[in-house]
């Protein structure tokens, strides 16, 4: 079985031909074949699947998908390639999952089935942007003291010393170093020092800032996570490369991470399903990673809220979740921001898809597409870890998840759409007492009302 370097040598090695040749006679043509081939059809009504025959012919067309596709190098210009017996005996063979965290926050993801009473790994926080220390510092605190929580997201720091972060020049590094530092002074403010980061850093938008990332003193330590990123769509460049192999000598956490689009070059809902299980199995065995993190997100709305999206959480994690060990956190946007009652109705519909559906975990719902400056509050990430450990605990079926998503569309669908000013969201500042960290008297009031409908329409809600 071929491990990383032969792979590696496959991107110097492989087939050459032109990113465009690749996308337009290679990608698209093969994942209109296998699509066809295996039978992936979306049905608009049935949001969150529970079939399990179509589950397990995606992974198999998943498999054949790799095997006749690759990988292209963009670097390169070269096309790493797979063979079917390659990717069966690496999924066969991946008993990988990560150990994350210290001392007592300490904890190794495991693997869940569709319809699984263990309880889902809470990712909580967001990559989101700040323009202050003192935000950023306030969001980790937040996230740290949630009791669900097992692992966080750093927000960025989006300027130092007031001067704008460019990518590739020493402010992206002094971005990078500081927002692991502030992160990790929020953590021991909080008692939870051992609590590990999993979105690496998302300050560092090349190799050399994420590696500039790990000073020992403040930086990601090795019991962290470290994502590696594929491009859109069946894409990896030499920096992400360079950052694998720096990840994987260090022993460090690899975790795979993919945003399939949906209604780009994968067409529709099958074709999406079809892409994100590929980026899942490729995590295995390409990479060995610990962990993949992985969504699938509607090109004209940013989210992953919308039907289609939905039905490809449910069938993408019920093929990985029945065929393999992989441990996959679930990578989730709503339209709406904080502050609205559609942000929770969105995560809801989300957290009922994923939940039931098999994946390890999640991390909790990005509120306004991720890109709102200062964009997150504590409340977020609180309520869907809250709500995903009363869905386990619930024993909730998809069939069951299915008919409670249809209800909860009807409260926001058209809105998301229509990216009606419902959707709109307020700031941390505007929501949350930088000084005191207290949640204003009106969030809090609106969060019981949502919580109210959600029982109503039949959410479970510890």
């Amino acid at each position: 079985m071929p491990e990383l370097f032969d792979y590696l040598e496959r991107s110097v090695t492989g087939s050459m031909m032109t990113e465009k040749d690749f996308l337009m006679k290679i990608l698209i043509p093969n994942i209109r074949k296998v699509v066809d081939e295996f039978g992936i059809q979306f049905d608009l009504a049935v949001p969150i699947s529970s079939d399990n025959d179509m589950a397990d012919r995606l992974f198999e067309a998943a498999i054949e998908f790799i095997s006749i596709t690759g990988l292209y190098c963009e670097s390169t210009n070269r096309v790493i390639a797979f063979e079917r017996d390659e990717i069966r005996e690496g999924m066969a063979a991946y008993q990988n999952a990560g150990i994350f965290g210290e001392d007592e926050d300490r904890h190794q993801i495991k693997p869940r089935k569709p319809e699984d009473g263990n309880l889902p790994w809470c990712h909580l926080g967001n990559g989101i942007a700040v323009d202050s220390e003192e935000i950023a510092m306030a969001l980790v605190e937040g996230y740290a003291g949630i009791p669900q929580v097992r692992s966080v997201t750093i927000p960025v720091l989006d300027n130092v010393q007031g001067r704008p972060v460019l990518g590739g020049t020493p402010f992206e590094l002094y971005s990078v170093i500081e927002s692991v530092a502030t992160a990790r002074k929020a953590l021991n403010n909080a008692g939870r020092p051992g609590l590990p980061i999993l979105n690496l850093n998302p300050a560092a938008t090349t190799a050399g800032g994420a590696i500039a990332g790990c000073y020992p003193s403040t930086g990601s330590r090795v019991s962290d996570g470290w994502l590696i990123d594929y491009t859109a769509e069946m894409k990896i460049d030499k920096g992400n490369l360079n950052k694998l192999a720096f990840v994987k000598y260090m022993g460090g956490n690899v975790g795979s991470t993919d945003l399939a689009i949906l209604g780009g070059y994968a067409g529709g809902a099958p074709g999406t399903a079809l892409l994100n299980a590929a980026y899942q199995i490729l995590g295995g065995v390409f990479m060995n990673c610990n962990y993949h993190l992985s969504g699938p997100v509607e090109m004209n709305f940013g989210c992953t809220s919308t039907r289609a999206a939905l039905w490809v959480y449910s069938m993408v994690g019920r093929a990985i979740s029945r065929n393999t060990n992989f441990c996959v956190l679930a990578n989730q946007y709503a339209v709406s921001g904080p502050g609205t009652k559609t942000y929770f109705y969105e995560a809801a519909a989300e957290l009922l898809a994923v939940v039931t559906s098999g994946y390890a975990g999640f991390e909790s719902c990005h509120p306004a597409k991720g890109v709102l400056k200062n964009g997150i509050t504590p409340t977020e990430p609180q309520f869907n870890a809250r709500l995903a450990h009363s869905i386990a605990n619930s024993g909730l079926s998809s069939e069951q998840a299915c008919e409670i998503c249809i209800r909860l569309l009807e409260t926001y669908e058209q809105d998301v759409k229509s990216l009606s000013p419902v959707t709109q969201g307020r700031t941390y500042p505007e929501l949350y007492d930088l000084k005191t960290r207290k949640r204003s008297e009106a969030y809090s009031r609106l969060v019981d009302e949502v919580v109210e409908v959600l029982v109503q329409l039949g959410v479970p809600f510890e």
